[in-house]
């Protein structure tokens, strides 16, 4: 499964408002300037997202975006499903957007055993992660100071005078 553009900007600006719900209503041109999104492009995701119930809009000098709801109850599989329609990778093992495919025996097909498997593997993650699990990774993430940006100690030769 690739994510789609609309479902990775998506994300990425749903996880902003949720690291800083605190600060209230978020403007979305700021939160696409933070996130690196066309802004046009953000308003059409959003518009999706509020008709779903994921984004309230509020309205005033003070307006700007929430979430509808606590960042704990929004799985990023939601957001997904929301945005792109289905999380499976192809159309025979989706289980809301089915499409009989063209082989021969469906049931009996390889591609489509090991396609069931990847759909059960990425809605295992994407199902169960709710945008609160995620932004609290990411938190940890960044504490971690990773060995390739550590300082390598300096190499001094030593000379013999």
């Amino acid at each position: 499964m690739k994510l789609s553009k609309r479902s990775e900007y998506g994300l990425r600006a749903l996880l902003d408002l949720a690291a800083h719900a605190d600060q209230g209503p978020l403007r979305l041109k700021d939160l696409a300037k933070r996130n690196n999104i066309p802004t046009k492009f953000l308003e059409q995701i959003f518009v999706a997202l509020r008709n779903v119930g994921v984004v309230r809009s509020q309205v005033g000098a003070h307006g700007g975006y929430t979430l509808g709801r606590p960042a704990e109850e929004v799985t990023l599989g939601q957001v997904i499903r929301a945005l792109d329609g289905t999380i499976a990778p192809v159309g025979c093992v989706s289980v809301i957007a089915y499409k009989p495919c063209t082989c021969p025996d469906e049931h009996a097909c390889p591609l489509r055993a090991a396609m069931n498997q990847v759909r059960d593997a990425i809605v295992a993650v994407v199902d169960y992660t709710s945008l609160a699990d995620a932004v609290s990774r990411g938190k940890a993430l960044s504490n971690i100071i990773s060995p390739a940006s550590k300082a390598l100690p300096s190499r001094r030769t030593s000379r013999k005078a």
